[in-house]
């Protein structure tokens, strides 16, 4: 079965879950089994069997609970060409922040596992020690949080050329994403998709849906996706005759051929390109509301 992008979007957060979780834990297998292989070179093990797992097992789940930190910092923080300085230290700041959680969290886990065993679980021995084991962990730590940083960014970047991204067109390039602090939607939208820069007028749309972290814009039969939350999205689009007709969908009032009543209590909108939308009993009375107040002023 093809992946469709609609089917990705809506089960986006669940597919980089299950991504993450197969990687981290693969690796922390392979890197738990070479321990035991190099130690198996000698004529005796020092540890037993299930120890490096856990080492390695605690290492990756840390990693995989600060994994969403490192996409929120990203995001709250894009890198800036222009102020090199000012990025490397803030990434920099992060990296060694990264690092002390990690390596918290990582002892945390190994000590709580070791409770329940006979074994006992030492960090360190001494300050001396406690100092070495902890530059130790931190300089791969950091290493670490490089590489997942260039990962997040490869990874937005492959998807929003995949799925497109609407975004306002805007003279200041500093401003990352002004449909979140913007009033109202403009007139036209800008969509970036496999290298190629769209325009679309917002009267056009002519209906949108509601799709993960995403609205999808429905344009004469294309889709242009746009990061926004559906709320948000129908508060800076009121003035573009979009309404709400279901939890995650919106029709342009201005686009609707004909409505169909369902024995359900449901509706069902025909859009003027025959595209239905469906029309739920929840927003059924204001929507009907606002065509009798439409067909009253025309």
């Amino acid at each position: 079965m093809q992946l469709s992008k609609e089917y990705f979007q809506k089960h986006k957060v669940a597919f980089e879950i299950l991504v993450l979780l197969c990687y981290f834990s693969i690796n922390a297998t392979i890197n738990a089994t070479t321990e035991l292989m190099e130690e198996a070179r000698e004529a005796s093990i020092s540890f037993q069997v299930w120890e490096p797992f856990v080492w390695e097992f605690s290492s990756a789940f840390a990693s995989l609970l600060l994994f969403p930190v490192i996409a929120w910092f990203m995001r709250r923080n894009p890198w800036n060409w222009l102020r090199m300085k000012t990025s490397v230290a803030c990434y920099l700041i992060a990296a060694l922040v990264y690092g002390v959680l990690h390596i918290t969290l990582m002892v945390a886990m190994r000590e709580s596992v070791y409770l329940f065993t006979e074994s006992d679980y030492q960090f360190s021995n001494g300050i001396q020690q406690l100092l070495f084991e902890f530059l130790y962990e931190l300089r791969k730590d950091v290493w670490s949080f490089c590489f997942l940083v260039a990962i997040i960014a490869m990874y937005r970047y492959l998807i929003a050329q995949w799925l497109g991204d609407a975004q306002p067109i805007s003279s200041d390039s500093k401003v990352e994403d002004k449909v979140t602090i913007t009033e109202s939607l403009p007139n036209i939208l800008l969509v970036k998709k496999l290298g190629k820069e769209f325009l679309i007028k917002t009267n056009n749309i002519e209906w949108v849906e509601a799709c993960g972290n995403y609205v999808n814009l429905h344009i004469d039969k294309q889709i242009y996706p746009m990061r926004i939350t559906m709320a948000e999205f129908m508060l800076k689009s009121r003035s573009y005759g979009l309404v709400r007709v279901h939890k995650s969908s919106a029709v342009n009032l201005n686009w609707v051929h004909f409505i169909e009543p369902l024995s359900s209590g449901d509706g069902e909108i025909v859009m003027q390109s025959g595209t239905k939308v469906r029309l739920s009993r929840r927003y059924k009375i204001d929507f009907e509301t606002l065509i009798a107040a439409q067909v009253q002023l025309s």
